[in-house]
C-alpha cells in the first residue's frame, strides 16, 4: 500500500502547523489512513490551514490533491523517507492548481504542504479597495500599494480633506448673448411619431427663438418652409402649435424679434423630453428617406433664467441642442428625471476619489429606503404633468442623498444627523405614509413610519420593543406633511405655501403647477396628536402605563438595566412638531440601535455572516450577542466594540468612531474580510469600469461608464431588479449575496462583461451589443500604458498583469487554473481551437484587439470577480 505518514521535523515531536508570523508562512504536515492532528494558532478571520484530501498512485504517477487557501501565493511539497530526517523539497514532481504530481519511484515516503500566502499588507490593501471603494482601478492600486493600507484609510475618513473635482458635475450657466443662429441636417425617418416636431426646455427657464426653418436640401434656410407659423408673426393656434402643460406660458411676444415684429416666448415650468412636455406640431409634406435642414435663431432668457433649448423631430432625425447641460445642472435646478439621478450617483460611484463617501451614501440611500415612483404619484394630486410629477420626485432623491453626503463630510457627523435627515426628508414622509397621518379628532395614527423605524431603520427586528412602542410612537409624527413653498424657506416646517407666481401665467395663481418653489417637510398642528406619550413602557391590561422597560442584561455594562422609557408631555400648536425630534433624538442613541446599525456596518464592511440580534433567551442569537456572558465570537466581540465606541463619543454615535474600530479590527484586515462578500449588481458594474479605467496622459480614461442616463440604470435591473431610489419594500436591497445571485442574473452579468469589452466600433462585421449601454473598456490601450513594449506580446506577462489587477486579494497559486486558461485563450484562434501564438500577432491589428478583449471578458466572468 502507499502510505504518506507526517514528515519530522527536527525540533517539532508530533505532527503540527508550522506558523512564522513574520511572514505568515502556514505549513501543514498530512496523512491518508490516520487522520493528521495539528495545532493552529492563525489570526482571528484566517480559515484553517489547507488539508491533503488524496493521494493516489497510478500508472507509475503518484498524486497529491488538497483544499485551496485563501491568498496561496505558492503551494510547495516537502518530502523525506526518514522522519529523523528534516523534509526538504520535492523537486521531483510539480504543482498544478491544488494538486501534485511526481513519478512513483518507491512504494514509502513522507511528505509535507507548505503554503506562502499574500502578506498581511498585501491582504489589506485589496481590502480596503473592495471594501472601502467600489473597487481597485489600476491606478489607486499602484497608489494604495505605495501609500499604504492605513494611510488610504486615514485618506478615506476624512472626505473632506480630498479635492474632488468631477468633470460630469459642471454647472451650465452661459447660453451666450444676443441673438444666434443654429442649423441641423438628418434623413427624415417617417415611420410611427417621426414627423412629429418639438420645441422644448430642457430645465425651468425661458428663451425666444424666431424664425423657424424645416427645408429639403443641405441648405438651411433655402426652400420651402414646413413648419407652420415658424417665424410666430400669427397668434398661436393649437392647429399649429400644441403646448404641454409645462410649457403653457409660452406666448407670442413683441417685446424682441429677429425679423419681422414679434417671436416665441418659450417658458417652461419643468424640463421637457417628448411631445407630452413640449411645443409641437405634426409636420407634413416630408419624404421617407429625404434629408432636410432645421435652421432658426435663439436669444437666450434676458432675466437670467436658464436657457438650454432643444429642437427635433421625434426620432431624433434631425436635432438640436445648442447649450447642453449636465444631468448635474438638471438635479440642481429640479429638471433630472429619475435616469438623470441614477447617471450621476453611479459615475460618483466610478469616478470620485471620495470611494467612502460614496460607499456610505448608497448605504444610507440603502437603510433608509424610499422610493421614486411613490412620490412621483403623489405628486399626481398636485400636477397634470407626468413629466414634472417625475422631476420632483427625483429632487426629492436628490436632496435627501445631499444632505447625508454633506452630513457625512463633518468629521463628528453622528447617526443622529442622519437619521433626522432621513425623518425630515420629504421622499421618506410620503413612502412611509406619514404625509396623510392624523391625530386630531381621535383619529389613528399610520404607524407604517414608527415600525419600520424600530425594525428597520434602528433597533432591529424584536429587538427592545413591542407593538404598544409603535401604536404609541406613530402619534408623535401626526403633522408632519409637505407644502410647497418659497425656497429660502425650505427648511422652515412653518413656512406658508408659496405665492409667487410663475412667468407668463395669467390665471389660476394659486395653483401648484403655476407657482415657483420647493417641496419641503412642513408642520401641522391641526392635525397633531396633542396627547402626551410613554414610549418603550410596561404596560397594564388596559394600556395604561406602568414603569418603563429596562434594557436586557445580556448587554452587560454600561447599558443592562438601565432604563430607557420616553415620556412625551402634551403639547399644542407649533411645538407639537418637538414630539418626532424628541423619539429619534431618544432612539438614535440606545443600544439596541447602536447594536443594530453595528451589525450591519460590520456586514457591509467585513461579511454577511452577522446574525440580526434577539431578546429571547431561546433564540441561538440571544447567546451569540450576549456580551454579558463574554467567551464571545470575533463577530460578536467585534460589534460589541463598535458599540462601545459609539456610546463613548461626545457626542454619541460618531460614524468615523465606529468605522475606526472596524477598519482596525483582525476580522477586517484579515481573510474574515477579504473575498467574503458577493457584489450587488450596482458594485459588479461599477467595479468592472473601475478595474479598466486608467488614466491617459491625455487626460481621457481607459474604460468609462455608460454616459446615457436612459440606459446607465438598466443593467442593474437585468441583474436582479436592482432599481435605484425605487425599491418597494422597506427592507433595502440585499447585503448578502444568495437572493442577487442566479441563472439569469449571472446570465446578465456576462452579457455586461461582453458588451463592455466590445470593441466599440465592432468586431468582424458584428456591432457591439448594447447590454452595457455606451460603458466601454479598452485592454489594449492599458496594457500598453503600463507594461513596457516587449512584454506586449508575451502572453505569460499578459495574464499576470491583469490577474493581478482583477484578482488583488488572491494569490498567485490559486490563480494557477486562471492563468491557464488565459494563456490558451490568447494563443488560441477565434474558433476556440486552432492554435494561434499570440506572441506572433501585431499589437496594433484587430485580431490582437479581439484576441486581448476576449481573455480579459472571460477573466472578468469566472466567479472570483463576483467576490470582493
Amino acid at each position: 500500500m502507499l502510505f504518506f505518514p507526517p514528515c519530522r521535523n527536527p525540533e517539532p515531536t508530533k505532527a503540527r502547523v508550522l506558523i512564522m508570523t513574520a511572514h505568515r508562512l502556514l505549513a501543514l504536515v498530512a496523512a491518508v489512513a490516520v487522520p493528521a492532528a495539528f495545532c493552529y494558532a492563525g489570526l482571528i478571520g484566517d480559515p484553517p490551514p489547507p488539508r491533503i484530501n488524496t493521494i493516489t498512485a497510478t500508472n507509475g504517477q503518484k498524486r497529491i490533491q488538497w483544499t485551496p487557501y485563501p491568498a496561496a501565493q505558492r503551494y510547495q511539497i516537502f518530502s523525506t523517507d526518514d522522519l529523523s530526517q528534516p523534509c526538504v523539497p520535492d523537486t521531483a514532481g510539480s504543482v498544478s492548481g491544488f494538486s501534485w504530481s511526481a513519478p512513483l519511484v518507491s512504494d514509502r515516503g513522507f511528505h509535507f504542504l507548505q503554503v506562502t500566502p499574500l502578506t498581511s499588507g498585501e491582504l489589506l490593501v485589496a481590502n480596503v479597495l473592495n471594501r472601502l471603494a467600489y473597487g481597485p482601478t489600476p491606478d489607486e492600486l499602484e497608489r494604495v500599494r505605495a501609500l499604504g493600507a492605513d494611510n488610504y484609510i486615514q485618506e478615506q475618513m476624512a472626505p473632506e480633506t480630498i479635492n474632488d473635482p468631477l468633470p460630469f458635475e459642471t454647472v451650465t450657466t452661459n447660453f451666450g448673448s444676443g441673438w444666434q443662429y443654429f442649423t441641423s441636417t438628418g434623413v427624415a425617418n417617417t415611420s410611427g411619431t417621426g414627423t412629429n416636431f418639438y420645441i422644448y426646455l430642457n430645465l425651468k427657464g425661458d428663451c425666444f427663438i424666431d424664425d423657424l426653418r424645416v427645408v429639403a436640401g443641405t441648405s438651411p434656410g433655402v426652400g420651402v418652409n414646413l413648419i407652420r407659423n415658424g417665424d410666430f408673426e400669427l397668434p398661436l393656434n393649437p392647429n399649429d402649435w400644441v403646448l404641454s402643460p409645462n410649457h403653457a406660458a409660452s406666448v407670442i411676444t413683441t417685446d424682441v424679434s429677429h425679423s419681422g415684429s414679434s417671436s416665441l416666448h418659450v417658458l417652461a415650468s419643468s424640463g421637457g423630453t417628448t411631445r407630452d412636455s413640449a411645443i409641437w406640431q405634426p409636420v407634413t409634406g416630408l419624404a421617407n428617406g429625404t434629408r432636410y435642414s432645421l435652421s432658426y435663431w435663439f436669444l437666450p432668457s434676458t432675466n437670467n433664467q436658464l436657457s438650454s433649448l432643444t429642437i427635433r423631430f421625434s426620432g431624433s432625425w434631425i436635432t438640436s441642442t445648442p447649450y447642453p447641460v449636465s444631468s448635474y445642472t438638471k438635479l440642481l435646478n429640479g429638471a433630472a428625471g429619475i435616469d438623470d439621478l441614477r447617471q450621476w450617483h453611479i459615475q460618483r460611484a466610478v469616478q470620485s476619489r471620495r470611494q467612502l463617501l460614496e460607499v456610505l451614501d448608497q448605504f444610507l440611500e440603502n437603510h433608509f429606503v424610499t422610493q421614486y415612483s411613490k412620490s412621483r404619484d403623489y405628486f399626481d394630486g398636485f400636477y397634470n404633468d407626468a413629466n414634472r410629477m417625475a422631476q420632483l420626485a427625483a429632487q426629492l432623491e436628490f436632496k435627501e442623498n445631499q444632505r447625508w453626503r454633506q452630513a457625512l463630510l463633518i468629521p463628528q457627523c453622528t447617526f443622529y444627523d442622519l437619521l433626522k435627515i432621513s425623518a425630515e426628508s420629504p421622499a421618506m414622509i410620503i413612502y412611509l405614509d406619514t404625509v396623510t397621518s392624523r391625530g386630531d379628532a381621535a383619529r389613528i395614527a399610520n404607524e407604517n413610519y414608527a415600525r419600520e423605524l424600530l425594525e428597520l431603520f434602528d433597533f432591529g427586528v424584536d429587538n427592545g420593543y413591542d407593538q404598544s412602542d409603535i401604536t404609541v410612537m406613530s402619534r408623535a409624527w401626526t403633522g408632519w406633511r409637505l407644502e410647497f413653498v418659497d425656497a429660502a424657506n425650505e427648511f422652515n416646517p412653518f413656512a406658508p405655501k408659496t405665492t409667487n407666481v410663475m412667468a407668463g401665467v395669467t390665471a389660476n395663481f394659486n395653483a401648484y403647477s403655476n407657482l415657483v418653489g420647493v417641496w419641503s417637510f412642513n408642520y401641522k398642528s391641526q392635525y397633531h396628536n396633542t396627547s402626551s406619550k410613554s414610549v418603550f413602557y410596561i404596560r397594564d391590561a388596559n394600556g395604561n402605563p406602568l414603569s418603563p422597560k429596562l434594557v436586557p442584561d445580556r448587554f452587560g455594562p454600561p447599558w443592562a438595566g438601565n432604563p430607557y422609557g420616553l415620556v412625551i408631555p402634551s403639547r399644542t400648536g407649533t411645538n407639537g412638531v418637538q414630539d418626532g425630534y424628541d423619539v429619534i433624538r431618544h432612539i438614535s442613541n440606545q443600544p439596541f440601535t447602536e447594536e443594530y446599525l453595528s451589525i450591519k456596518l460590520c456586514r457591509l464592511f467585513v461579511h454577511d455572516d452577522f446574525p440580526n440580534p434577539s431578546n429571547d433567551p431561546a433564540n441561538a442569537n440571544f447567546n451569540f450577542y450576549n456580551y454579558a456572558a463574554g467567551n464571545l465570537s470575533p463577530e460578536a466581540d467585534l460589534v460589541h466594540q463598535c458599540m462601545l465606541a459609539w456610546e463613548n463619543g461626545n457626542p454619541k454615535g460618531q460614524i468615523r468612531a465606529v468605522l475606526n474600530v472596524i477598519f482596525k479590527s483582525d476580522l477586517f484586515r484579515s481573510h474574515g474580510g477579504s473575498m467574503q462578500k458577493i457584489k450587488t449588481p450596482l458594485e459588479y458594474t461599477v467595479s468592472a469600469v473601475r478595474a479598466l479605467r486608467a488614466a491617459n496622459p491625455n487626460g481621457t480614461f481607459t474604460a468609462q461608464m455608460d454616459t446615457n442616463s436612459a440606459t446607465i440604470g438598466t443593467p442593474l435591473s437585468r441583474m436582479g431588479s436592482m432599481n435605484l431610489f425605487d425599491r418597494a419594500a422597506p427592507d433595502g436591497y440585499p447585503e448578502a449575496g444568495p437572493p442577487w445571485i442566479s441563472a439569469g442574473t449571472l446570465a446578465e452579468r456576462v452579457r455586461f462583461i461582453q458588451s463592455l469589452l466590445y470593441n466599440p466600433a465592432g468586431a468582424g462585421g458584428v456591432p457591439k451589443p448594447s447590454d452595457a449601454g455606451t460603458s466601454t473598456a479598452d485592454p489594449v490601450g492599458l496594457l500598453k500604458l503600463k507594461l513596457p513594449n516587449n512584454s506586449w506580446n508575451d502572453p505569460g506577462a499578459i495574464a499576470d498583469y491583469f490577474l493581478g489587477l482583477l484578482f488583488p486579494a488572491e494569490g498567485k497559486a490559486n490563480l494557477d487554473l486562471y492563468r491557464t486558461a488565459a494563456i490558451n485563450y490568447l494563443n488560441t484562434a477565434d474558433d476556440g481551437v486552432t492554435s494561434s501564438p499570440f506572441s506572433s500577432l501585431t499589437s496594433a491589428s484587430a485580431t490582437y484587439d479581439t484576441r486581448l478583449r476576449g481573455m480579459v471578458a472571460m477573466l472578468m466572468t469566472m466567479p472570483r470577480f463576483h467576490e470582493q
